[in-house]
Protein backbone atom coordinates (compact mmCIF):
# COMPACT_ATOMS: atom_id res chain seq x y z
CA UNK A 1 0.00 0.00 0.00
CA UNK A 2 1.41 3.49 -1.15
CA UNK A 3 2.61 5.04 1.77
CA UNK A 4 0.01 7.92 3.28
CA UNK A 5 1.52 10.96 5.80
CA UNK A 6 -0.85 9.98 8.99
CA UNK A 7 -2.45 13.28 10.57
CA UNK A 8 -2.15 13.80 14.10
CA UNK A 9 -5.40 15.81 14.37
CA UNK A 10 -8.89 14.89 13.75
CA UNK A 11 -10.52 16.00 10.91
CA UNK A 12 -14.08 17.35 10.30
CA UNK A 13 -15.51 17.41 6.76
CA UNK A 14 -18.07 16.29 4.80
CA UNK A 15 -17.94 13.10 3.32
CA UNK A 16 -18.30 14.14 0.39
CA UNK A 17 -15.00 16.68 0.24
CA UNK A 18 -12.80 13.18 1.06
CA UNK A 19 -9.93 14.44 -0.74
CA UNK A 20 -6.96 16.25 -0.03
CA UNK A 21 -2.92 16.56 -0.51
CA UNK A 22 -0.12 15.68 0.94
CA UNK A 23 3.54 16.75 0.20
CA UNK A 24 1.46 18.96 -2.16
CA UNK A 25 0.32 16.44 -4.42
CA UNK A 26 -3.66 16.01 -5.02
CA UNK A 27 -4.69 12.49 -3.31
CA UNK A 28 -7.79 10.84 -2.35
CA UNK A 29 -8.68 9.92 1.16
CA UNK A 30 -10.52 6.87 -0.60
CA UNK A 31 -7.22 5.24 -0.10
CA UNK A 32 -6.64 6.35 3.37
CA UNK A 33 -8.23 3.89 6.75
CA UNK A 34 -10.62 6.44 7.94
CA UNK A 35 -12.22 6.05 11.49
CA UNK A 36 -15.78 7.50 12.47
CA UNK A 37 -17.30 8.01 16.35
CA UNK A 38 -19.27 10.02 18.19
CA UNK A 39 -16.64 11.13 21.17
CA UNK A 40 -14.05 14.07 21.63
CA UNK A 41 -10.44 13.32 19.93
CA UNK A 42 -9.14 13.78 23.46
CA UNK A 43 -6.57 11.23 24.91
CA UNK A 44 -6.67 12.04 28.14
CA UNK A 45 -10.50 11.35 28.84
CA UNK A 46 -11.73 9.55 25.69
CA UNK A 47 -10.48 5.91 25.70
CA UNK A 48 -12.02 5.41 22.16
CA UNK A 49 -9.91 7.85 21.02
CA UNK A 50 -6.92 6.18 22.92
CA UNK A 51 -7.60 2.95 21.43
CA UNK A 52 -7.78 4.74 17.56
CA UNK A 53 -5.08 7.19 17.97
CA UNK A 54 -2.79 4.03 18.98
CA UNK A 55 -4.00 1.92 16.21
CA UNK A 56 -3.43 4.75 13.87
CA UNK A 57 0.68 5.42 14.75
CA UNK A 58 0.97 1.89 14.15
CA UNK A 59 -1.06 1.78 10.61
CA UNK A 60 1.04 4.94 9.74
CA UNK A 61 4.48 3.27 10.48
CA UNK A 62 3.20 0.58 8.00
CA UNK A 63 2.72 2.92 5.25
CA UNK A 64 -1.34 3.44 5.56
CA UNK A 65 -3.06 6.60 5.66
CA UNK A 66 -5.14 7.82 8.35
CA UNK A 67 -8.32 10.46 8.75
CA UNK A 68 -10.07 9.85 11.72
CA UNK A 69 -13.62 12.05 12.40
CA UNK A 70 -14.36 12.13 15.60
CA UNK A 71 -18.18 13.94 17.50
CA UNK A 72 -20.54 12.41 14.63
CA UNK A 73 -18.92 14.92 11.72
CA UNK A 74 -19.72 11.96 9.15
CA UNK A 75 -23.45 11.12 10.57
CA UNK A 76 -24.99 9.46 13.64
CA UNK A 77 -24.24 5.79 14.39
CA UNK A 78 -26.46 4.27 11.85
CA UNK A 79 -25.20 6.38 8.86
CA UNK A 80 -21.56 5.76 10.02
CA UNK A 81 -22.88 1.94 10.10
CA UNK A 82 -24.24 2.17 6.81
CA UNK A 83 -21.03 4.07 4.82
CA UNK A 84 -19.09 0.90 6.85
CA UNK A 85 -21.05 -1.39 5.32
CA UNK A 86 -20.59 0.06 1.76
CA UNK A 87 -17.16 0.29 2.39
CA UNK A 88 -17.12 4.26 2.23
CA UNK A 89 -15.09 4.26 5.86
CA UNK A 90 -13.19 1.81 6.99
CA UNK A 91 -14.10 1.61 10.70
CA UNK A 92 -16.53 3.20 12.82
CA UNK A 93 -17.74 3.12 16.50
CA UNK A 94 -20.89 2.15 17.86
CA UNK A 95 -23.10 0.42 20.16
CA UNK A 96 -24.59 -3.16 20.44
CA UNK A 97 -28.09 -1.22 20.28
CA UNK A 98 -27.15 -0.48 16.71
CA UNK A 99 -26.24 -4.34 15.37
CA UNK A 100 -28.79 -6.46 17.86
CA UNK A 101 -30.69 -6.89 15.05
CA UNK A 102 -27.83 -8.55 13.04
CA UNK A 103 -26.53 -10.32 15.69
CA UNK A 104 -28.23 -12.01 18.42
CA UNK A 105 -25.02 -12.71 20.75
CA UNK A 106 -24.56 -9.04 20.79
CA UNK A 107 -27.97 -9.04 22.75
CA UNK A 108 -26.89 -12.23 24.89
CA UNK A 109 -24.41 -9.52 26.57
CA UNK A 110 -26.50 -6.80 27.01
CA UNK A 111 -28.15 -7.38 30.37
CA UNK A 112 -26.94 -5.63 32.84
CA UNK A 113 -24.68 -6.86 36.47
CA UNK A 114 -23.74 -9.60 34.52
CA UNK A 115 -19.76 -8.94 34.15
CA UNK A 116 -17.80 -7.51 37.77
CA UNK A 117 -14.64 -6.39 36.07
CA UNK A 118 -13.13 -5.11 33.39
CA UNK A 119 -10.57 -8.51 34.12
CA UNK A 120 -13.67 -10.68 33.75
CA UNK A 121 -14.69 -8.95 30.49
CA UNK A 122 -11.02 -9.24 29.02
CA UNK A 123 -11.24 -13.30 30.35
CA UNK A 124 -14.51 -13.33 28.41
CA UNK A 125 -13.42 -11.46 25.25
CA UNK A 126 -10.13 -13.90 25.09
CA UNK A 127 -10.61 -17.13 26.45
CA UNK A 128 -13.97 -17.81 24.53
CA UNK A 129 -15.36 -17.43 20.41
CA UNK A 130 -17.43 -14.58 21.90
CA UNK A 131 -16.02 -11.83 19.42
CA UNK A 132 -15.85 -14.89 16.88
CA UNK A 133 -19.48 -15.76 17.35
CA UNK A 134 -20.33 -11.99 16.69
CA UNK A 135 -18.51 -11.69 13.70
CA UNK A 136 -20.06 -14.22 12.17
CA UNK A 137 -23.24 -12.82 12.80
CA UNK A 138 -22.48 -9.84 11.23
CA UNK A 139 -20.40 -11.31 8.11
CA UNK A 140 -23.67 -11.20 5.84
CA UNK A 141 -24.16 -7.79 6.58
CA UNK A 142 -20.35 -6.60 5.71
CA UNK A 143 -19.06 -5.78 9.01
CA UNK A 144 -16.61 -7.63 11.32
CA UNK A 145 -16.20 -7.13 14.86
CA UNK A 146 -12.37 -5.86 15.97
CA UNK A 147 -12.67 -5.01 19.58
CA UNK A 148 -15.31 -3.40 22.82
CA UNK A 149 -13.23 0.11 23.48
CA UNK A 150 -13.45 0.77 26.98
CA UNK A 151 -14.59 3.84 27.97
CA UNK A 152 -13.67 4.72 32.10
CA UNK A 153 -15.42 2.91 35.44
CA UNK A 154 -18.32 0.79 35.65
CA UNK A 155 -21.53 2.39 34.15
CA UNK A 156 -23.59 4.39 36.98
CA UNK A 157 -26.27 6.76 36.66
CA UNK A 158 -26.18 10.70 36.66
CA UNK A 159 -28.91 12.69 37.83
CA UNK A 160 -29.46 16.22 38.03
CA UNK A 161 -31.75 18.15 41.07
CA UNK A 162 -31.73 14.54 43.10
CA UNK A 163 -29.41 12.18 44.72
CA UNK A 164 -30.54 8.35 43.88
CA UNK A 165 -29.94 5.71 45.97
CA UNK A 166 -33.01 3.71 45.55
CA UNK A 167 -35.31 2.72 42.51
CA UNK A 168 -37.86 4.80 44.10
CA UNK A 169 -35.91 7.81 43.81
CA UNK A 170 -35.42 7.49 39.91
CA UNK A 171 -39.14 6.77 39.43
CA UNK A 172 -39.76 10.89 40.12
CA UNK A 173 -37.22 11.35 37.55
CA UNK A 174 -37.05 11.44 33.61
CA UNK A 175 -34.57 8.84 32.35
CA UNK A 176 -32.84 9.43 29.25
CA UNK A 177 -33.15 6.55 26.90
CA UNK A 178 -32.79 5.36 23.35
CA UNK A 179 -32.91 2.10 21.86
CA UNK A 180 -35.30 -0.90 22.65
CA UNK A 181 -33.04 -2.67 25.42
CA UNK A 182 -33.22 0.92 27.43
CA UNK A 183 -37.15 1.03 27.03
CA UNK A 184 -37.43 -2.79 28.10
CA UNK A 185 -34.98 -1.96 31.26
CA UNK A 186 -37.15 1.14 31.82
CA UNK A 187 -40.39 -1.15 32.07
CA UNK A 188 -38.28 -3.58 34.43
CA UNK A 189 -37.57 -0.50 36.94
CA UNK A 190 -41.13 0.73 36.43
CA UNK A 191 -39.75 4.60 35.44
CA UNK A 192 -40.16 7.07 32.99
CA UNK A 193 -37.79 7.63 29.96
CA UNK A 194 -37.79 10.07 26.81
CA UNK A 195 -35.76 9.10 23.77
CA UNK A 196 -32.69 11.74 23.51
CA UNK A 197 -30.08 11.33 20.75
CA UNK A 198 -26.36 11.36 22.59
CA UNK A 199 -26.06 14.43 20.54
CA UNK A 200 -29.04 16.42 21.89
CA UNK A 201 -28.38 15.39 25.56
CA UNK A 202 -26.53 17.86 26.79
CA UNK A 203 -29.63 20.24 25.54
CA UNK A 204 -32.22 18.11 26.36
CA UNK A 205 -30.85 17.93 30.89
CA UNK A 206 -30.56 22.34 30.25
CA UNK A 207 -34.24 22.37 29.33
CA UNK A 208 -35.45 19.89 31.62
CA UNK A 209 -36.83 17.37 29.08
CA UNK A 210 -34.43 14.89 30.90
CA UNK A 211 -33.67 14.31 34.17
CA UNK A 212 -30.64 11.08 34.58
CA UNK A 213 -28.66 9.49 32.05
CA UNK A 214 -26.68 6.23 32.58
CA UNK A 215 -22.93 6.16 31.55
CA UNK A 216 -19.25 5.91 33.18
CA UNK A 217 -18.50 7.99 34.85
CA UNK A 218 -16.02 9.98 32.93
CA UNK A 219 -18.30 11.31 30.62
CA UNK A 220 -20.05 14.04 32.10
CA UNK A 221 -16.79 16.00 32.18
CA UNK A 222 -15.88 14.79 28.50
CA UNK A 223 -19.08 16.52 27.21
CA UNK A 224 -19.00 19.16 29.69
CA UNK A 225 -22.13 18.25 31.81
CA UNK A 226 -20.98 19.12 35.10
CA UNK A 227 -22.66 22.44 34.87
CA UNK A 228 -26.20 20.68 34.78
CA UNK A 229 -26.18 17.56 36.63
CA UNK A 230 -25.60 16.70 40.11
CA UNK A 231 -24.98 13.59 41.43
CA UNK A 232 -23.24 10.27 39.77
CA UNK A 233 -24.80 6.84 41.75
CA UNK A 234 -22.35 4.30 41.22
CA UNK A 235 -24.56 1.00 40.18
CA UNK A 236 -21.45 -0.94 38.64
CA UNK A 237 -24.41 -2.09 36.13
CA UNK A 238 -21.38 -3.33 33.81
CA UNK A 239 -18.19 -2.39 31.56
CA UNK A 240 -18.24 1.11 29.94
CA UNK A 241 -17.91 -0.15 25.96
CA UNK A 242 -18.28 0.99 22.36
CA UNK A 243 -17.85 -1.25 19.53
CA UNK A 244 -15.37 -0.99 16.76
CA UNK A 245 -16.60 -2.97 13.59
CA UNK A 246 -14.63 -3.02 10.48
CA UNK A 247 -15.66 -2.89 6.45
CA UNK A 248 -15.52 -6.80 5.37
CA UNK A 249 -15.14 -4.73 1.80
CA UNK A 250 -11.75 -2.95 3.00
CA UNK A 251 -10.96 -5.95 5.14
CA UNK A 252 -11.34 -8.69 2.17
CA UNK A 253 -9.22 -6.14 -0.27
CA UNK A 254 -5.65 -6.30 2.11
CA UNK A 255 -2.41 -8.43 1.42
CA UNK A 256 -1.78 -11.29 3.55
CA UNK A 257 1.02 -8.41 4.33
CA UNK A 258 -1.25 -5.40 5.10
CA UNK A 259 -3.70 -7.27 6.96
CA UNK A 260 -0.72 -8.44 9.27
CA UNK A 261 0.00 -5.32 10.03
CA UNK A 262 -3.24 -4.20 10.65
CA UNK A 263 -3.68 -7.00 13.25
CA UNK A 264 -0.27 -5.51 14.98
CA UNK A 265 -2.12 -2.24 14.89
CA UNK A 266 -5.67 -3.26 16.36
CA UNK A 267 -3.05 -4.84 18.83
CA UNK A 268 -1.54 -1.40 19.90
CA UNK A 269 -4.99 -0.54 20.41
CA UNK A 270 -6.53 -2.79 22.40
CA UNK A 271 -3.03 -2.86 24.63
CA UNK A 272 -3.22 1.32 24.79
CA UNK A 273 -6.92 1.02 25.72
CA UNK A 274 -6.21 -1.81 28.66
CA UNK A 275 -3.43 0.51 30.18
CA UNK A 276 -5.76 4.04 29.54
CA UNK A 277 -8.59 2.24 31.86
CA UNK A 278 -7.01 1.11 34.29
CA UNK A 279 -5.32 4.35 34.92
CA UNK A 280 -8.68 6.62 34.58
CA UNK A 281 -10.36 4.10 37.07
CA UNK A 282 -8.41 5.29 39.55
CA UNK A 283 -9.10 8.64 39.39
CA UNK A 284 -12.75 9.09 37.94
CA UNK A 285 -14.34 9.49 41.24
CA UNK A 286 -11.80 12.66 42.25
CA UNK A 287 -12.17 14.10 38.59
CA UNK A 288 -16.25 13.92 39.04
CA UNK A 289 -16.28 15.53 42.27
CA UNK A 290 -13.97 18.74 40.81
CA UNK A 291 -16.44 19.27 37.77
CA UNK A 292 -19.38 19.68 41.07
CA UNK A 293 -21.50 16.15 40.52
CA UNK A 294 -21.38 14.07 44.18
CA UNK A 295 -20.04 10.62 44.20
CA UNK A 296 -23.14 8.41 45.70
CA UNK A 297 -22.05 4.74 47.34
CA UNK A 298 -24.59 2.13 47.23
CA UNK A 299 -24.53 -0.21 50.49
CA UNK A 300 -24.99 -4.25 48.80
CA UNK A 301 -28.46 -3.93 50.47
CA UNK A 302 -29.35 -0.59 48.19
CA UNK A 303 -27.48 -2.00 44.93
CA UNK A 304 -29.58 -5.42 45.05
CA UNK A 305 -32.62 -3.95 44.93
CA UNK A 306 -31.05 -2.63 41.27
CA UNK A 307 -30.29 -6.40 40.29
CA UNK A 308 -33.22 -8.07 41.00
CA UNK A 309 -35.19 -5.59 39.50
CA UNK A 310 -32.96 -6.45 36.36
CA UNK A 311 -34.46 -9.92 36.93
CA UNK A 312 -37.74 -8.43 35.32
CA UNK A 313 -36.34 -7.54 31.52
CA UNK A 314 -38.11 -9.70 29.31
CA UNK A 315 -36.23 -11.45 26.21
CA UNK A 316 -35.58 -8.93 23.25
CA UNK A 317 -37.50 -10.11 20.37
CA UNK A 318 -33.56 -10.39 18.58
CA UNK A 319 -32.81 -12.67 20.85
CA UNK A 320 -32.05 -16.75 20.54
CA UNK A 321 -32.42 -18.38 24.02
CA UNK A 322 -29.53 -20.75 23.42
CA UNK A 323 -27.12 -17.93 22.69
CA UNK A 324 -28.22 -16.56 25.45
CA UNK A 325 -27.40 -19.65 27.71
CA UNK A 326 -24.25 -20.19 26.02
CA UNK A 327 -22.97 -16.85 26.51
CA UNK A 328 -24.21 -17.01 30.23
CA UNK A 329 -21.88 -20.38 30.78
CA UNK A 330 -18.97 -18.15 29.37
CA UNK A 331 -19.79 -15.74 32.05
CA UNK A 332 -19.78 -18.60 34.38
CA UNK A 333 -17.07 -19.96 33.28
CA UNK A 334 -14.52 -16.89 33.31
CA UNK A 335 -15.76 -15.21 36.30
CA UNK A 336 -13.07 -14.40 39.41
CA UNK A 337 -12.70 -17.69 41.61
CA UNK A 338 -12.47 -17.01 45.01
CA UNK A 339 -8.68 -18.25 45.95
Amino acid sequence: MKRRTFLKYAVSVPAASLAGTVGGKAVSLDEDVKFGFSSPANLDNNGVYVWLHACAEVLESQGFGVRMYPNSSLGGEMERLYQTQLGLMEMTVTSGDSIGRWSPMTYAGARPFLIKTYEHMDRLLTQTPYLDIISAELAPYGLKIIDFIYTGSMVGLFTRGKAVRRLEDLRKLRLRVLSAADMDLLRAWNVRGVQVAWEEVAQALQTGMVDAYLNPPNIAPMFGHGAVLDYFTDLRMGPAFRLLLASTKWLTRLTRTEYSAFEKAATAGRKANRLWTRKVIKRDRERLEQSGIQWISLTDDERAEWIDACAKIPPNRWEIPAKTALYNKWVAETAETSS
